[in-house]
């Protein structure tokens, strides 16, 4: 029996009917001479055979009484690959634009969380002669860096592939008793509460010393950047149940170029790509545009979080950056100094800080918060905590195969929240970065107009030199 940690858990507290959190992505691949079954078999195959080396997919969850304390993990006995790995489109041939349909359609679907939280839809004919497959995981399971951790132990360096490979012998743990469920769920809570206060103590120590150590000016900036003002855009409101897929795919060499002659970092040219087309798609349709907007930026702490059991090892920069600006070059560098002072802050504060204090809210209290904000709909008049989400996962620069066939790209995806209805997920894999855009098309209509603005934004970029 293993405890979920007070992050993994509010993943799935604060899930709702319209809000599912769902993290995953496409893996385009070429699929050579394989025939529909044998690219599903292969795949089953590899799973079977190493699935020992992501334990957690045999998992299940289990709340615990009244949801006062973090559910837990434990063994699903009736535990089968054929229910996780699906043959999507058997016998006809789809287009890109079928997978990112599809791929919208299924992660915008909740769990059952009777069962393990993780799905693959293999589709075998793809237009071109690619091979698709849909990687579906609950965020409770994973974060992004984990997620590629996690499935990197499916990859191959080369397109050798061993068509009768065995699968690891495994004997599942039986279900752990009330006594020990209650022990471990008390033991964990109270040790993560000290934890809390411990960082708490850090941060009303730590913060006031990281802005005394700037400038006058820079210090009263990192100020201002502590007092979030929340706006209302013309494309903000409570999320659907609908959910759209906009892909893209930038050379890497051309978003390293942008940030060297800057000075500047690669994350750093990505905000400015989604921002400026935020703010493009939302002038040129005219919808209502404050002075400011405020984007929750994820980043890992996987070197700070040592050997923590949780899955998640996230926390998040809250960036609020102007919407009025002289070109791409000038947004890129107040960017830039924004999200310096933004690390500033997260340094001083503690980056387990978030972590820890999740460990002491109560999981029932969290679902009871989230779902009263998407009965009432809140956010068709409240302003939301942030208006869109930029991730970024630094990926290999390597080939990868996946049962002998060799990986092309990688399109991140990654939930939308209540309120924002948007997220720009980017990955980078060899020499591109892959942009897995995913809306709320009852928000967002024209989302497909990204393509273009994001394009006219990197142009300009390269261009102004």
């Amino acid at each position: 029996m293993e405890s979920l940690s007070g992050l993994d858990a509010a993943f799935l507290a604060a899930e709702t009917d319209t809000m599912p959190l769902n993290v995953g992505g496409i893996l385009v691949l070429d699929k050579g001479k394989l025939s529909e079954i044998e690219s599903y078999d292969r795949i089953l195959r590899l799973f079977a055979a190493r699935i020992h080396q992501i334990p957690h997919f045999r998992k299940k969850v289990v709340n615990a009484p009244f949801g006062l304390v973090q559910p837990h993990w434990v063994e699903d006995l009736a535990f089968s690959l054929s229910s996780h790995i699906h043959l999507a489109f058997p016998n006809e041939e789809v287009d890109f634009a079928q997978v990112y349909e599809f791929a919208a359609s299924v992660l915008g679907e909740r769990f059952d969380r009777s069962r393990p939280l993780w799905d693959l839809f293999v589709i075998p004919r793809v237009t071109e002669n690619r091979l698709a497959v849909i990687a579906k995981l609950h965020h409770a399971l994973t974060d992004g860096i984990s997620g590629m951790e996690a499935l990197a132990s499916m990859f191959d360096l080369t397109e050798a592939f061993d068509p009768d490979i065995q699968p690891e012998a495994h004997a599942p743990d039986g279900p752990p008793s009330q006594v020990e469920v209650a022990t471990r769920t008390v033991m964990d809570l109270a040790e993560h509460a000290l934890s809390s206060v411990s960082s708490g103590l850090t941060a009303v120590r730590e913060l006031p010393n990281a802005l005394s150590g700037s400038s006058t000016e820079t210090a009263l900036k990192m100020a201002g950047d502590l007092m979030l003002r929340p706006k209302r855009t013309g494309a903000t409101g409570s999320i659907s149940a609908s959910r759209k897929i906009v892909a893209d795919c930038f050379e890497l060499d051309k978003v390293k170029s942008v940030a060297r002659s800057y000075g500047v970092k690669v994350n750093d040219v990505l905000l400015t790509l989604s921002h400026g087309a935020f703010v493009a798609y939302l002038k040129a349709h005219g919808l209502d545009l404050p002075d400011r907007l405020i984007v929750m930026v994820p980043v890992s702490v996987h070197q700070e979080s040592g050997d923590l059991s949780s899955k998640n090892k996230v926390s998040a920069l809250f960036l609020t950056i102007p919407t009025e600006y002289d070109d791409p070059k000038a947004l890129l560098m107040e960017i830039h100094e924004i999200t310096e002072r933004a690390k500033a802050i997260h340094m001083g504060i503690g980056s387990m800080f978030f972590y820890n204090l999740a460990e002491v809210i109560p999981p029932v209290l969290l679902e009871t918060v989230f779902r009263a904000v998407s009965k009432t709909e809140m956010f068709k008049v409240v302003p939301p905590p942030f208006n869109y989400v930029v991730s970024n996962i630094p990926g290999p620069n390597v080939d990868l195969f996946l049962a002998g066939n060799r990986l092309e790209k990688m399109i991140p995806l990654a939930p939308v929240a209540d309120g924002s209805g948007i997220t720009f997920a980017y990955l980078s894999y060899k020499g591109s970065i892959s942009l897995g855009l995913m809306v709320d098309p009852e928000l967002f209509t024209y989302a497909d107009e990204f393509h273009e603005l994001i394009a006219k934004i990197l142009r300009e970029l390269l261009t102004i030199g």
